[in-house]
């Protein structure tokens, strides 16, 4: 490994496998596994991690690349992450997150997948069926969705993906303080009432009045808090450069949900050859834009692999 124009030597674990027999396996380096990852094992690796074979219902977690020669079935319990990127066969019911690329050669069925750069698949037929995908720049496929409908397959482009999933957490969970707040209010008032009109409380109810009002007060502060974070990420999320675009080099179905930025284009009818972008405020259905050399040929670099 190159770093700074110098050459490091990186500890390397070579594994014929990942199973019963070797545990889970945790290892500062990259590790290396010539078959298969079987369900319910984990790989953590401060380097990379490289599977000659297929990984089941498993977690990989990976400070650098993780490459994959077959498929990734995550059973929906299956858990992907890389500090760099990833690339494999095929991604099944598989959660997956990474900080540049997902490449994938034929197909991403069911999953849920966040690329902080571009989800490129790249083989003849590589098609998208089914989940839920985040790309900061670009997802790009041959065929995207089902001519049957079937799962939903739902594609947003063009933000910033942890921001975004942040930002809906957020907007969840003050949604719920919110019912609460109302919740208590009456309660309150109930409360309150009743000691207006009777001058006093029994001791019991007086004791959970106070507790009503403590509680209020501490996710009044809470929903506060959560209103200055959702407007910082609000802002970052409108201050983004970053365009976004979606294209399909055959076939994109009807049903399929696209978001460009903050905007929601959902396909009516079954479309071809076409590159979806943000144009003044509105989703365009433009000329396929093919994938550009670099993308097309985009590898792993300094792997054993083949």
């Amino acid at each position: 490994m190159l770093i700074n124009d110098k050459i490091h030597v990186e500890p390397i674990l070579e594994l014929n496998e990942v199973s019963i027999k070797s545990g889970n396996i945790t290892f500062l380096g990259t590790v290396r596994v010539k078959g298969n990852v079987e369900d319910g094992f984990s790989i953590k690796a401060s380097g990379n991690i490289e599977v000659s074979g297929a990984v089941g219902k498993c977690v990989l977690e990976a400070d650098g690349n993780i490459v994959v020669n077959q498929g990734i079935m995550g059973r929906d319990e299956g858990f992907i992450k890389a500090g760099k990127s990833l690339w494999a066969k095929f991604i099944q019911n598989t959660k997956v997150e990474v900080e540049e690329y997902v490449v994938v050669q034929d197909a991403i069925m069911n999953s849920d997948i966040t690329s902080n750069k571009k989800i490129l698949l790249l083989g003849k037929n590589a098609k998208i069926i089914g989940g839920h995908l985040f790309a900061t720049e670009e997802i790009h496929a041959k065929v995207i969705g089902s001519s049957g409908g079937g799962s939903e397959t739902v594609l947003e482009v063009g933000f910033d993906p942890r921001a975004k999933k942040r930002l809906l957490e957020l907007q969840d969970a003050q949604s719920a303080i919110v019912r609460e707040l109302d919740n208590l209010d009456l309660d309150i008032s109930t409360l309150e009432n009743m000691k207006k009109v009777r001058k006093s409380l029994p001791r019991e109810k007086e004791e959970n009045l106070q507790k009503l009002k403590k509680r209020h007060d501490e996710i009044s502060i809470e929903s506060e808090q959560m209103t200055e974070e959702i407007q910082q990420i609000q802002q970052h999320l409108r201050e983004l450069k970053v365009i976004g675009k979606v294209s399909v080099a055959n076939t994109i179905y009807s049903g399929v949900k696209l978001y460009i930025r903050d905007v929601k284009e959902d396909i009516r009818v079954d479309e071809k050859a076409v590159t979806f972008a943000l144009e003044n405020g509105f989703v365009r259905h433009n000329k396929y834009e093919p994938l550009s050399q670099e993308d097309a040929k985009r590898v792993p670099d300094g792997y054993s692999t083949n």
